[in-house]
C-alpha cells in the first residue's frame, strides 16, 4: 500500500506546498492520517485511501507520537 508520510509534501490546487508535519507514529512508519497536521497549520480532512484503518482500544494508550499535538 501506498500513502504519504510525515516529512512529505501536500500540494494545493494553487502549486503552493506544505510539509506533513504529523502522522501515526514511527511504529506506523509515521503514515500521515486524516487529523495529520501540515506545517502551514492545515490539517488532513479527507482522503481518498479506505483500506487501513487504527483502533484504539479503551484502557491501552497509543504511542506517545501518534498525531501528537503542536503548539502554534
Amino acid at each position: 500500500m501506498r500513502g504519504a508520510r510525515k516529512g512529505d509534501y501536500v500540494m494545493y490546487v494553487d502549486g503552493s506546498t506544505a510539509q506533513i508535519i504529523t502522522g501515526a507514529g514511527q511504529v506506523h512508519n509515521d503514515v500521515a492520517l486524516v487529523g495529520s497536521l501540515l506545517s502551514n497549520g492545515d490539517e488532513i480532512i479527507n482522503t481518498p485511501q479506505g483500506g487501513y484503518v487504527f483502533i484504539a482500544r479503551e484502557g491501552v494508550s497509543m504511542v506517545e507520537d501518534f498525531l501528537p499535538a503542536i503548539a502554534h
